[in-house]
This record gives structure tokens, C-alpha cells and sequence, in this order.
């Protein structure tokens, strides 16, 4: 594989936005700005560099949960593959865009700090009491009216 893997540490530049492909998947596009920084040893004090904007790709469950956490100014952490695109402007004149489509995605957490929450999947959505809103277990699910309503040690005692 001769693809151009790369981490890019930047600021969101705009909230994510979701674009549905022609096979009914969905892909997420948002845009970081990276400015590179250098020590200028003529002024002896740090610099910054020229501001490069990458558009980033998320795809799948990368992509939905991208929409779900990343915001304008946020500083993130992106892994991926690096490519170039190339097209014509509505003025005629060609232009180029740096791309990643990124493989992961994180917060930057030299800038702050962040809470991951684990998404829920069709099997992990808990059994709920209509009524009270209550998570059912096995045993709670079960219909009442079989259960033994004896009294003392016997009750305690596990039926087999």
C-alpha cells in the first residue's frame, strides 16, 4: 500500500456536515484549520506559520459519531489517509483542496478535556417498564402472577 498516512493536529473550522453517497451510505465532511508553529532564532521567540486548511472524510459509525461530538473550535486529532482533489471553479480557474480521509478522530486533549460516551447498539438498549420506565430484568419481566410468594426459608432457597 503507497497511500500517505498522517496525523494532523487542528482547529474545526465549521460544525460538521453530513452528505449522503449515491449507494445510500453516509459520509461526514468538516474542515480543520492546521497552523505549524517554529522557533525564530532572528527574533528569538516562537512563530507561526502559514495556516493550512485540510477537509476531512468520516465515514460509518466514524462519521455519525463525528456529528454527535465535534463542533466549531474544536481542537482535534486526526488520522488517515492524505490525497489531493482538483476541480473547476464556477470562474474557470482551477482549484485544489487537501484531503484526509480519516481513519480515527479525537479531541485534542492538551486543550481540554473531554468525556467519551460509548454509543448504544439495537442489543444493548435495555428492556423498559412502560409504565414506570423502570430497566426490566429477567426475573422483574416475568410474569407475577408464577412467581412463588412463599414465605421464610424456603423462599430464599433456589428452586430447580
Amino acid at each position: 500500500m503507497r497511500d500517505i498516512q498522517t496525523t494532523l493536529m487542528g482547529n474545526v473550522t465549521a460544525d460538521p456536515t453530513e452528505h449522503r453517497q449515491e449507494d445510500g451510505s453516509t459520509s461526514v465532511k468538516l474542515r480543520i484549520a492546521v497552523t505549524g508553529r517554529y522557533y525564530n532564532t532572528a527574533t528569538q521567540d516562537f512563530a507561526d506559520r502559514k495556516t493550512e486548511f485540510v477537509t476531512v472524510f468520516a465515514r460509518r459509525g466514524l462519521g455519525q459519531n463525528v456529528m454527535r461530538s465535534v463542533h466549531k473550535g474544536q481542537p482535534l486529532l486526526v488520522t488517515g489517509r492524505l490525497n489531493t482533489s482538483e476541480w473547476q471553479g464556477t470562474d474557470g480557474i482551477t482549484r485544489y483542496s487537501l484531503n484526509l480521509q480519516a481513519e480515527s478522530i479525537g479531541h485534542d486533549l492538551t486543550y481540554g478535556s473531554s468525556q467519551f460516551t460509548k454509543p448504544l447498539r439495537a442489543q444493548d438498549v435495555p428492556n423498559l417498564d412502560p409504565n414506570s420506565g423502570e430497566i426490566l430484568t429477567e426475573a422483574s419481566s416475568a410474569n407475577p402472577e408464577d412467581a412463588d410468594e412463599t414465605e421464610g426459608e424456603d423462599s430464599l432457597a433456589p428452586a430447580f
